[in-house]
């Protein structure tokens, strides 16, 4: 992709194919391609698709093409070279270009591997929280669930089945993400980051895959991109810097002003939340190196939860009314009678469900005496009223168990189910499959506002009662209007 024309605005063309990205509950299916440019052990990683270079009148038969068939066009920068890059003793040709590499894995999720002792619940607190305090003051993380609130998640690792990419390990493959959208200016943008750790060498400067290169006092090479892309015309500003540590840590963070806005896709906002040197300074934090220590007594990650609404057709949450419903569930408890669990950690830390910003939850521990269960509440809004199901119809399968409707109009479900769980991960083979049981109680009240509280539990352990679920979904205060 050489080209000695510096002043020339001609832009690079070709087509590329989607792919795609799928989370299951308990793992992770990812199907995506790692890129690199020929030649280069760069390892930077990306969950997008993108085709070799090919010559001007290749690319223009194939762009015709593509407009014939319907596929998409993705534009780049024009590469120059030769050229000088600041922190680089020499520069190289692109070469080739990119090359693409496909790859399927499965794999488990986990914050405790011991393959991967670097990694943790405790360390991704703080982890998490030194990336957050270190974002600039002009940019605010938009409120979200945990996930999409720059905590780091469980680590991500390739089942031992998996065929990993040629050239990766297992430790280069094995990573935590984080991830948010910040508003700057009142516009939106997205930040991801990125730590794994890395076996090879630093890959060498190549024409068009970065600005600028800085090393740091202890050796580490930082790699900056301030860059930009079309795709169907549309185009999006973006901004990363590359951390090869010293110590072997590697960091990507990278800033772009395209957010995610569900279905048909994204926004483009025109502004990247983050300049070059934000992002250069993120990824030298040193409580994000794989080697950094943690603290004593650092608690682990306060995990998200997903919720329990089919349907979220209820009005979007904002801070002020999950921590209004926090509150009311923590007034609440205080007046629980004798014989209540105790219940880790403390309720009323509500966050926002996963995937749906019409509900609040929280997932919890209880235990009494040598019992030990698991306790999930949601809380949302704009739900219809369930009605009671015919007991004498052929398709009447025992659920729910009871629908009641209280003197105030709320309709109480009750419900209890038994079944098998086979835990999902790496050494699958090696576990068998527990015999569960699950009681819920749902609230339903007139306006629209369901309370949802489920107690599952792995035998020989018991879920909690139905009287004292029904207690936690009747705690006065939980409407959301």
């Amino acid at each position: 992709m050489a080209d000695k024309n510096s002043g020339s605005d001609r832009t690079e063309k070709w087509t590329v194919a989607l792919t795609v990205v799928s989370l299951m509950a308990g793992g992770i299916v990812f199907a995506g391609v790692v890129d690199r440019w020929s030649g280069s052990d760069s390892g930077e990683l990306t969950a997008s698709s993108v085709g070799t270079t090919q010559s001007t009148e290749e690319t223009q038969a194939e762009e015709t093409q593509a407009e014939e068939n319907s596929e998409y066009t993705y534009v780049t920068p024009t590469v120059v070279y030769p050229t000088s890059i600041p922190g680089c003793t020499s520069v190289e040709s692109p070469g080739d270009g990119l090359s693409s590499i496909s790859y399927w894995s499965t794999g488990a999720q986990t914050y405790d591997d011991p393959r991967f002792p670097w990694f943790s619940a405790p360390k991704a607190t703080v982890m998490s929280e030194a990336v957050q305090r270190s974002l600039p003051a002009v940019a605010e993380i938009e409120f979200a669930s945990p996930e999409r609130s720059l905590n780091f998640g469980p680590l991500h690792v390739p089942s031992e089945s998996s065929e990993l990419p040629e050239g990766f390990s297992l430790e280069e493959m094995a990573d935590t993400t984080a991830s948010a959208t910040l508003v700057r200016d009142g516009k939106a943008g997205a930040l991801d980051i990125r730590v794994t750790s890395h076996t090879g060498p630093v890959p060498p400067c190549i024409a068009g895959s970065l600005v600028e290169r800085r090393t740091l006092a202890d050796g580490s090479v930082v790699d900056a991109q301030d860059t930009w892309s079309e795709t169907n015309g549309v185009r999006t500003l973006s901004r990363s810097a590359l951390l090869y540590g010293a110590d072997k840590t590697f960091i990507q963070a990278s800033a772009t002003d395209a957010v995610y806005a569900g279905s048909p896709g994204v926004e483009i906002s025109g502004m990247v939340p983050l300049t070059v040197e934000d992002l250069i300074a993120l990824v030298s934090l040193p409580q994000l190196r794989i080697t950094a220590p943690v603290p004593p007594g650092t608690a682990p990650i306060q995990p998200g939860c997903q919720g329990s609404t089919l349907d979220p057709s209820g009005r979007k949450l904002d801070r002020g009314t999950v921590d209004e419903l926090g509150r009311a569930l923590q007034s609440g408890w205080r007046a629980a009678p004798p014989g209540m669990p105790v219940l880790e950690p403390a309720l009323g830390r509500l966050v926002l469900a996963e995937s749906d910003t019409t509900t609040a939850c929280q997932d919890l521990v209880a235990r009494s005496g040598g019992n030990e269960s698991d306790l999930t509440i949601s809380i949302t809004s704009g739900q219809p009223l369930p009605k009671a199901p015919n007991k004498y119809d052929p398709s009447y399968d025992g659920h729910p168990k009871s629908v009641v409707t209280a003197e105030d109009g709320a309709v109480i479900v009750r419900d209890e189910r038994h079944y098998s769980v086979m835990p999902m991960g790496n050494g699958e083979s090696t576990r068998e499959a527990t015999s569960e049981q699950s009681r819920s109680v749902t609230l339903t009240q007139p306006n629209g506002t369901r309370v949802s509280v489920r107690s599952s539990a792995a035998s020989p352990n018991m879920p909690m009662t139905y009287e004292q679920l029904e207690f936690l979904a009747t705690i006065d205060g939980l409407e959301i209007r």
